[in-house]
């Protein structure tokens, strides 16, 4: 069984699809899935409001909805925007203060969901701080106009589970910003242990590694009734939850928001990444830009230039390893860049070499506390033992011949085949 990181990635679960629809997309939704279809909203602050209810007016009126609050004044103030409108099918319901949007969905909507075929469900947000604010912004445009852009949009992710009946899940992407870093493998915030013990609570066939980020975030999705019925079966209470526990990273809600596709992966269904045109160019704009400072600050520690090459380093680096972890008279071939990483790896490890060689006579020095050495001045080889670092095919190629002209035969080419 695969982590559901890598299907997302291998199936290219990702579904970036046009606010608007055309006659010939619109006829591909049947008639009737509109009536097998509800979004539930959970709102709590009624200053933000208007940041929220165009994308509830925008739901096609044969979609049924479902408003959820812990306060009575967002109630009717959401009431009285969509009784001007003249929407009819909408559900008001007032909940208990306490587990916050994960109790609205898994508590209130575990009897709301049970006619349906397909529901989204999506909630408010409000930043942290001033400083988190802009990123924040961009979180609530990247969960509310990837699932809720408009009745075309609507309908084509409803086209997407229709034509694809393995899909459980379509989720926003991981959000970006300058202060978040969950985009970049960071999803789980010390959050998996949590995580880890609900799947076993739930008694999950599904792949949960620490190593693979989740790949649901914040408790906002569409979702195949069937896919997630294990979960509201549990018989979820309110007084599961404690929001006093809220600050704490390895609180159940935040396990609760990351199990959603591994219950999916559990009842045999993928979860992919949905997001609107617009957001998409937003997003690579920003990750392009972003991934360029980063591996331009990061060359100076991690020599590594490119996605092939990381693939490739993690092979080397159990090799590297391996053999010094046999031979304790080491020395490192080369105080470049690729010289100095492996030192570092090795001393990250508890293996110290006894220094660094290079070719013709620039010794002398020292480099990482250790004495580089011409190995044209080093003699004693019989029980020397050699990693030659560099990185270049053509320099890797001329350090073993200079290492075979010398007699040091006892040596690991790190990297190349």
């Amino acid at each position: 069984m695969k982590n559901v990181y890598d299907i997302r990635h291998e199936k290219n679960l990702l579904y970036i699809l046009s606010p608007n629809g055309d006659s010939d997309e619109k006829e591909t939704v049947s008639e009737n899935i509109y009536a097998k279809t509800a979004v539930i909203f959970y709102l709590y602050y009624l200053h933000t409001l208007s940041v929220y209810l165009p994308y509830v007016d925008g739901v096609s009126k044969d979609i049924d909805i479902y408003i959820i609050s812990s306060r009575k004044e967002v109630l009717e103030a959401v009431r009285t925007h969509l009784n001007q409108s003249g929407r009819k099918r909408v559900q008001y319901i007032l909940k208990e203060n306490r587990g916050r949007d994960v109790s609205a969905l898994l508590v209130e909507g575990a009897e709301i969901i049970k006619p349906y075929k397909y529901i989204c469900f999506l909630h408010d947000k409000q930043a942290r701080n001033a400083k988190v604010k802009q990123d924040t912004d961009l979180w609530i445009e990247n969960l509310w106009g990837n699932l809720m852009g408009g009745s075309d949009y609507v309908a084509n992710v409803l086209r997407m589970f229709e034509e694809n009946r393995r899909l459980g899940i379509l989720a926003p992407p991981e959000p970006v910003g300058d202060n978040f870093c969950t985009w970049y493998g960071y999803g789980w915030h010390k959050s998996y242990s949590v995580t880890r013990e609900l799947a076993d609570m739930l008694q999950l066939n599904t792949d949960l590694s620490p190593d693979k980020p989740p790949i649901t975030i914040g408790t906002a999705l569409w979702f195949r009734r069937q896919s997630l019925q294990k979960l509201f079966d549990f018989g979820w209470r309110y007084g599961d939850f404690d929001d006093g526990k809220l600050r704490y990273q390895d609180y159940l809600s935040y396990g609760i928001e990351r199990i959603f596709a591994y219950v999916a992966q559990d009842a045999g269904f993928d979860t992919g990444t949905v997001m609107t045109v617009d957001y998409a160019r937003k997003q690579t704009n920003y990750l392009q830009y972003s991934t360029s400072i980063l591996f331009s600050e990061a060359k100076r520690f991690f020599p590594v230039p490119c996605i092939s090459d990381l693939k490739a380093y993690k092979i080397n680096k159990e090799k590297l390893l391996r053999f010094a972890g046999k031979n304790r008279n080491l020395y490192l071939y080369g105080a470049g860049e690729m010289g100095r990483f492996c030192f570092f790896l090795l001393r990250e490890a508890n293996l110290f070499p006894q220094g660094f060689l290079v070719s013709g006579r620039d010794g002398g020095s020292m480099v990482c506390g250790l004495a580089v050495t011409s190995i044209q001045d080093k003699k004693e080889c019989l029980d020397c033992a050699v990693i030659v670092t560099a990185f270049e095919e053509r320099i890797r190629n001329e350090m073993v011949k200079n290492l075979k002209d010398r007699g040091f035969y006892n040596y690991l080419v790190f990297w190349g085949d």
